[in-house]
């Protein structure tokens, strides 16, 4: 699990707003997440298509609203 898309995600979202690994879940989102603004949500963009090296369009980036939609996101360029 620990190289899955969720696991990867979840990673990624930590590092960006400096928190443990283990407090971030695909439930995490801007609601539950000091600090996840525009500002931050183009930090996980950047850092997520790096990671699986894909292109994410603005209005797909605007949905980066949780953990599991940034998954969706991924899991519909063809990731797994």
């Amino acid at each position: 699990m620990s190289d899955s898309v969720e696991a990867r995600t979840c990673k990624i979202v930590a590092e960006v707003f400096g928190v443990p690994p283990e407090q971030v879940t695909p439930q995490s989102s801007h609601e539950t997440v000091e600090g996840w603004d525009s500002l931050n949500i183009l930090n996980i963009l950047m850092a997520v298509e790096s990671e699986f090296g894909i292109s994410v369009s603005p209005e797909e980036a605007a949905s980066f609203v949780s953990v599991a939609r940034i998954v969706d996101v991924v899991n519909s360029k063809g990731v797994s």
